[in-house]
């Protein structure tokens, strides 16, 4: 890796200069723009440099590569980002809050506590980054790879998420809090213990996803589908289930007082000793004889048979 010391010469939008004099100028134009310049770098290479700690609030980044680049600590607030490539990047602890990250690649990064709040999120890979207790708070993010994507611990509260992939990622503890969520496909990911409390996530695809303790308290899960899911000990009270597949899912323990369940699917599905449901509710559900019903018994359920009341687990 490139120490920052050996300069590279960069073609800005204006002319060539070092990333060293560059930099000088932007930290003075983030103290008073009269004076600096703002950093704009365009289609061009730094891999390997060590840009850690440095302040590139502001910038303007477009065609920049910074593979296997050291950027811990980096500041990239209210930046904008093009089409740019951070593969392979160190980068934990930085900061691109606010920022505008369009077209870009962070493959096989590790941003673990990085900052990305109030940030928009386009067409952009994450595959197989570490991101581990990074911060999405309220953050736009659209038409995005997470294939393989750490995201333990990691906080989206009120972000707004569509058209995205976290096939197989891994976003234990994970907070969504009242996120909006839409066209999302999360097949065979690990979301054990996750909070999606309030949220909002409509046509979404959790198949085989592991849901072990997570929380769906309030959430509106129209239209999506959790096809042989793992449910066990979930909190689903009062989610607005209508519809929802919940074929050949694992809903032992789950908690599920109050859930609206019309039209829901629970054919094949595991309520073996599942809490708080009532008779009303699981006639609005589909069931049949593949159904394990709270009681331990097969279903279809039977009104008043009292299958409705769960066993010890």
């Amino acid at each position: 890796m490139r120490p920052m010391g050996e300069m590279e010469t960069v073609t800005t939008k204006s002319e060539s200069s070092s990333i060293g004099e560059i930099l000088r100028l932007h930290a003075q134009w983030i103290e008073d723009a009269s004076v600096g310049d703002r950093c704009i770098l365009e289609n061009v290479a730094l891999n390997e440099l060590n840009l850690s700690e440095v302040n590139l609030q502001g910038a303007i980044l477009r065609g920049v590569t910074l593979i296997d680049a050291e950027l811990s600590g980096i500041k990239l607030s209210k930046a904008v980002l093009d089409s740019s490539n951070f593969g392979r990047a160190l980068a934990s602890e930085s900061d691109f809050g606010e920022a505008q990250i369009l077209d870009c690649q962070f493959a096989a990064s590790w941003i673990s506590e990085g900052n990305f709040s109030d940030a928009t999120i386009r067409n952009t890979t994450f595959q197989k980054a570490n991101l581990r207790q990074a911060r999405f708070q309220g953050a736009s993010i659209e038409n995005c790879q997470w294939l393989a994507a750490t995201l333990n611990a990691a906080g989206f509260h009120h972000a707004q998420i569509s058209a995205c992939d976290f096939t197989e990622s891994e976003f234990v503890a994970a907070q969504f809090l009242r996120a909006r969520i839409q066209n999302c496909r999360f097949w065979g990911a690990n979301g054990a213990d996750a909070n999606f409390n309030n949220s909002v996530l409509k046509v979404c695809d959790f198949s085989r996803a592991d849901l072990t303790g997570a929380k769906f308290v309030q959430a509106d899960l129209t239209g999506s589908q959790f096809d042989r899911a793992r449910l066990r000990h979930a909190d689903l009270r009062e989610a607005r289930l209508g519809g929802v597949i919940l074929g050949r899912a694992e809903l032992a323990g789950a908690r599920m007082g109050g859930a609206v369940l019309f039209a829901a699917d629970l054919r094949g599905a595991d309520l073996t000793g599942a809490r708080e449901l009532t008779w009303q509710q699981l006639l609005q559900a589909r069931t049949d004889s593949t159904t394990i019903l709270p009681n331990g018994t097969q279903g279809p359920y039977k009104r008043r048979s009292g299958a409705e009341r769960p066993i010890p687990i």
